[in-house]
């Protein structure tokens, strides 16, 4: 919705009450969709779009009327505030010295979507294929590819591999540090090319990220798609809304529990389909509330079995993320911009008249996917390369200069689970990812580091580099390396593909 903008905010909580409103008048509807993220949020878009279906769409948090939210740079407040993430916890990680690692998670209008760090991220192809080739008809490459275009709005316009006038607008970074431009050219020199478009014919090789900013606010699918539809009148919105359970009638699910706050039990019914749009965690969550699950799981809490399916909250995959932090000789970074009142200002002032400079920053700017070791069939490291450094997400800055290089694995083998703590709606799961279960992830960190070791010890980053601060140069062994990344120098990285 282009028009939309923070000022029309207050109209827009309004006209949110009125949809709550005007949804309680009616118990039933074609589609229920549980969820307003990124997935959510564009579903019930499309299914508005021909006039013939009505669709209610349930959020459990509350609306996206907040400053940083919009103002990119803000992931780095909202990723830490409890009352727009549902910040959950993992499980004590055997491998990472028993630490609890934090997962953060949307509870708001547009989801993960809404409080993510803006980098804009599709799939290999080669995931897509790999899919198909398992027998999942309809996930190939050239099957999703269509989707991809229809929801960009791409800034070079209409492409084979892109897409204009979708709902979620697409551009590069505004405001580069030329820290980020010596980083791909150093790249470039260590053997890894230049790649304008991650989103292209291939993900291999070093260049500027595409984010999802539009003329220097956040954009997702709850602003582009959600929002528009909401005013045809054929889509309902519910926001605190908790969905308790799904609803059978023997084998088919029929409708769906909610409540908003400390209210009541609301049921609503589906005529034609429920889907459920909660994400990795809150998906399979309602799902064993709702009965389908491992049985004995779930008899133990008392909730009656309507599908023994023990897959459901199975075969949990994350990526954990390991931060190098490099001292500048320069007075270059966002670190040294941070350090002045009259920096600040400059900054505020930047964005309140020209939308552009350090508040239009998302959580990387360039960034390279490359292999960590050459018999690998396909890049298996991504890099995220940011103008700026703290001790970890959401922290204050450096008081020196400095800038992040963040490394990820995309084919961890470690395997988890979700689970139920109990029957209650509202108890956090149990989330178990087993990080660092197998040696191949460990042996893999050890290889990504000693790689973009190379990378940075390369011209020209290289000479603009004062000294590694973390995990800094004593740390050289392998059994170092791997020790290091099981401190708390090593995160997961929170999603950040619109799905």
């Amino acid at each position: 919705m282009r028009g939309w903008s923070l000022e029309a905010s207050v109209s827009r909580e309004r006209f949110n009450f009125q949809m709550n409103t005007q949804a309680k008048q009616s118990d039933s509807f074609d589609f229920i969709i549980v969820g307003a993220g990124s997935a959510g949020s564009l579903l019930a878009a499309r299914l508005a779009e021909g006039g013939e279906y009505s669709v209610l769409v349930l959020e459990a948090g509350g609306s996206d009327r907040r400053l940083w939210v919009h103002v990119p740079i803000g992931f780095a407040k909202t990723i830490l505030d409890k009352s727009i993430n549902w910040a959950y916890q993992t499980e004590p990680q055997a491998e990472l010295n028993n630490r609890s690692i934090y997962w953060p998670r949307g509870k708001l209008l547009g989801g993960s979507g809404a409080i993510n760090g803006l980098v804009h991220i599709r799939g290999q192809h080669e995931d897509f294929e790999s899919w198909r080739r398992s027998g999942c008809d309809g996930w190939g490459w050239d099957d999703v590819l269509p989707y991809f275009k229809r929801m960009e709005d791409h800034y070079l316009g209409a492409s084979a591999l892109h897409g204009a006038g979708g709902p979620i607008a697409v551009h590069k970074p505004q405001d580069r540090s030329p820290l980020g431009q010596a980083l791909i050219e150093a790249a470039a020199r260590s053997g890894i090319p230049p790649n304008d478009d991650f989103n292209g014919e291939t993900q291999e090789g070093a260049g500027d990220y595409d984010l999802t900013i539009r003329k220097g606010r956040r954009s997702n699918s709850a602003m582009g798609a959600l929002k528009p539809a909401l005013c045809t009148g054929r889509v309902r919105l519910e926001l605190h809304a908790m969905v308790q359970r799904v609803i059978f009638e023997g084998s088919r699910a029929t409708g769906v529990e909610y409540r908003i706050g400390d209210g009541p039990l609301v049921s609503v019914h589906a005529t034609r389909e429920i889907v459920l749009c909660g994400g990795a965690i809150n998906t399979p969550q309602l799902l064993m509330l709702s009965g389908i699950g491992s049985a004995a799981l779930l008899e133990a809490h008392g909730i009656e079995v309507v599908a023994d399916r023990p897959e459901v909250g199975r075969n949990l995959q994350d990526h954990l993320v390991a931060r190098f932090v490099f001292k500048t000789r320069r007075p270059i970074t966002l670190n040294d911009k941070m350090k002045s009142l009259w920096g600040r200002l400059g900054i505020g002032m930047n964005y309140v008249f020209r939308r552009r400079g350090a508040l239009t920053y998302a959580a990387a700017q360039a960034g390279m996917f490359f292999k960590s070791e050459g018999s690998v069939p396909r890049v298996d490291v991504q890099a995220f390369f940011s103008p700026y450094s703290a001790d970890g997400a959401g922290k204050s800055l450096h008081p020196f200069s400095a800038f992040t290089l963040t490394l990820t694995q995309s084919w961890p083998t470690s395997r988890g689970y979700i689970a139920l703590r109990d029957a209650d709606p509202g108890t956090p799961p149990i989330i178990q990812p087993n990080y660092f279960s197998t040696a191949h992830d460990r042996e893999f960190f050890v290889k990504a580091m000693r790689r973009a070791r190379q990378i940075v010890d390369a011209e020209p980053i290289r000479s603009e580099i004062s000294e590694e601060f973390k995990p800094g140069p004593l740390v050289r062994t392998d059994d170092q390396i791997i020790d290091c990344w099981r401190r708390p120098e090593i995160e997961p990285v929170m999603r950040v593909v619109p799905k």
